[in-house]
């Protein structure tokens, strides 16, 4: 169903004379969409087999709010192999499955079942570098008085590479941890293929103590776009001269009908994931 909100617009011009026009303009709000979150993250040193996918539903433009789905049928095959995975709703929105069997560069399929409507997407599970050390200092990034954490990983040989790492800064005050940092960013390997990569996390926040979690992630370059374009969305802003919002399609679609594409992304990645704990 189509919501239309009606907004009145007052032109006034000031010349020799004075006169008022009004003008309706009719905006069509977003059309509601079918949000699909299918990140699998195998974990270095686990079995991968814990794993959830989150299900919602967006609301029209004016409105952020998303509402969980629970009526869908969540299923990822491998289709190397035809082992399938049904993922079972626990609670509200949430998919999740204990069984499942991550292999290396497998390639699987993902079929959800919604309203009528067949939605489905295809990805290897890619394997991502081992993280080999982290220091910290505050002479590496662009400030010589902030503190940093810096990365270390070998990039791999002769092949062009997408990477994606997270950080996430726990501290605990007065028992009580707060989650203070979660951050994300992208890269390529242009200027360092083949080397020994060396990043670093700069925040004037940091402090001894603090817990910080780093997840790495080898990505393809489709998944490297998708998320590109969501940055740059939300860095836009909201101003009257911000750059308009867009829909950002991910690699899901819709088989039935087209048009009625969803929004969200299906990866599989075998991630390495590190803590420091800031001294």
């Amino acid at each position: 169903m189509k919501t239309i909100f009606k907004i009145t617009a007052i032109i006034i011009l000031i010349t020799t004379f004075s006169c008022q026009d009004v003008v309706d303009v009719d905006l069509e709000t977003s059309k509601e969409r079918l949000v699909i979150e299918a990140l699998i993250n195998w974990e270095e040193s686990t079995l991968g087999n814990e794993q959830t996918i989150k299900l919602s539903k967006t609301s029209s433009f004016f409105n952020n709010e998303d509402f969980p789905i629970n009526n869908a049928t969540v299923v990822v095959k491998n289709t190397d192999t035809n082992e399938e995975f049904e993922f079972i709703l626990t609670e509200n929105g949430l998919y999740k499955t204990t069984n499942f069997v991550a292999i290396e560069n497998a390639n699987y399929e993902l079929t959800v079942n919604y309203n009528s409507e067949v939605y489905k997407a295809n990805s290897a599970l890619l394997v991502s570098p081992i993280i080999a050390d982290i220091t910290q200092s505050i002479e590496e990034g662009f400030s010589t008085e902030d503190p940093e954490v810096n990365i270390f990983f070998q990039d791999f040989i002769n092949q062009e590479d997408f990477y994606r790492i997270v950080f996430n800064v726990d501290r605990i005050d007065n028992e009580e941890e707060d989650d203070i940092i979660n951050d994300s960013f992208i890269f390529n390997d242009s200027f360092s293929e083949d080397n020994l990569i060396d990043l670093f996390y700069e925040d004037e926040y940091f402090q001894t103590n603090d817990e910080i979690t780093m997840t790495l992630s080898k990505i393809t370059e489709q998944f490297f776009d998708y998320l590109d374009k969501l940055e740059l969305q939300a860095d836009s802003g909201i101003g009257p001269f911000a750059s308009p919002p867009i829909n950002v399609k991910g690699n899901i679609l819709n088989t039935t009908e087209e048009e009625n594409y969803p929004y969200g992304y299906f990866s599989l990645n075998k991630i390495d994931t590190e803590v420091y704990v800031f001294e």
